[in-house]
Order: C-alpha cells, then structure tokens, then sequence
C-alpha cells in the first residue's frame, strides 16, 4: 500500500508540477505509454498475465548484479539510469551521485525499473527498449542546488498560510 502511495505520488508530483518542471514534453500520460510500448493493461489482462508469466522469459529473474557494471558515472549527469543492456535488462538500475559515485540496485522480481517514475514498476509496465531515450525526462528534475523551485516552497517573502478548514 505506502509503495503505491510513493509511485502516485510521483506520477502526479511529475504530472502537475507545470512550468516549475519546465512543462516537459512530452506529456506524462503520454510518456508512459510510450515508455510501456503498448496501451495499458486493463485489470481483467493483468489478472490474466500475471499469474501465467514465466520468469526468465516473460521479465527478467535476476537474483544478483551482474559486474562488471558497463556505467561510468563521470561521463553521466548524476541521476537514475535503467540498465537496459542484455545483462541488466532492466531489472538492474544505476545511481550516479553529485560525486560521481555509481551505486547499483535491483528490482524485485516481476518488476523492471520506470525511467520517468524512478521506481520499479511491474514488467507490463515497462518496455526495457524504450527506456534510455527517457534518461533526462526525471532525472533533469534532481539535483538542481539551491535554486530550484518546489511545489510546496512559498514564493519568497511570503510567510505559509494555514489551511482554512470549512
């Protein structure tokens, strides 16, 4: 349940955010769907795909990860990077740092890494082919120092305002 808080919460973080986040294109939706490389599965498919999808085959089952990592975290901007390699098939993804220090995860089972949500999503979800073209799509949005600009950051000068409760 808090994990399906945490990926709606940045679905419509990401959705809503407007010119703050530069009102990228493309559109979320429509990111997602290109990132899924299909329309989305209605519940009545995912109850038919899930219990019948083979690991190994149907998504990755890696149980460690692979070395050596083909990421250099120097000639990167620091972010989230699917690894989308015949290896990591997306199962694995890469953290590079303000450092440049590479920390490597991997997903659970049944789940690939979301380039545009930065979470691990449900392999129905994601197209490992479609992922690099959306390496800067949320990443641009982390690590922008003292300047960046928050959703629930007051403009400066004014003071946050309680709620009116009705």
């Amino acid at each position: 349940m808090q994990g399906t808080v945490i990926v709606l919460a940045t679905i419509f973080g990401v959705a809503y955010a407007g010119n703050v986040n530069g009102n990228q294109q493309p559109k979320l939706w429509d990111a997602l769907s290109m990132l899924r490389g299909k329309t989305a599965l209605t519940a009545e498919e995912i109850q038919a795909v899930v219990p019948n999808a083979v690991a190994g085959t149907d998504y990755p089952n890696l149980l460690v990860i692979p070395t050596p990592r083909t990421i250099q975290c120097d000639t990167n901007k620091p972010g989230f990077y699917a690894d989308s390699s015949a290896q990591g098939r997306c199962q694995v993804y890469d953290r590079c740092d303000i450092n440049g220090r590479l920390t490597s995860y991997l997903c659970p089972a049944a789940t690939l890494f979301n380039q545009i949500t930065l979470v691990c999503d449900w392999f129905f979800n994601v197209d490992c082919s479609q992922s690099s073209q959306f390496a800067d799509y949320s990443n641009s949005r982390l690590y922008q120092g003292k300047d960046v600009v928050f959703l629930d950051t007051p403009p400066e000068g004014n003071q946050a305002s309680s709620p009116t409760i009705i």
